[in-house]
């Protein structure tokens, strides 16, 4: 997949073709339990949300995608009405968003 994707366009195909989870808490699980491939959080989030999803993808080696965005930009690129913390990634479908969460924990848009 070329590097030139950003990740909005990255994240829209999730969407399409993916599974995934949305919501700080339902995120948290699917991490705790070994399903999530890969965890995007916003920027600007609570601290709790922050560390209990660094705690957990530590433990599980699960890589974290940063979104240099709010969380209503997030909802936006989502095509939500509401704001989005952290989405975990069960399934990435045709999206390239595991090669996006490969090496360096930050990735901007």
């Amino acid at each position: 997949m070329s590097e030139t994707l950003s990740l909005d366009n990255e994240i829209k195909l999730l969407l399409k073709t993916g599974k995934v989870v949305i919501g700080a808490r339902r995120a948290i699980r699917a991490v705790k339990l070994g399903k999530a491939k890969a965890v995007i959080l916003a920027s600007k989030i609570p601290k709790w949300i922050e560390e209990d999803v660094r705690y957990y993808a530590k433990l599980g080696n699960i890589p974290i995608i940063r979104f240099n965005g709010t969380s209503y930009e997030l909802g936006t690129v989502c095509g939500k009405l509401f704001p989005i913390t952290t989405i975990a990634v069960l399934d990435p479908g045709e999206s390239g968003i595991m090669e996006l969460g490969k090496g360096e924990e930050r990735v901007e848009r």
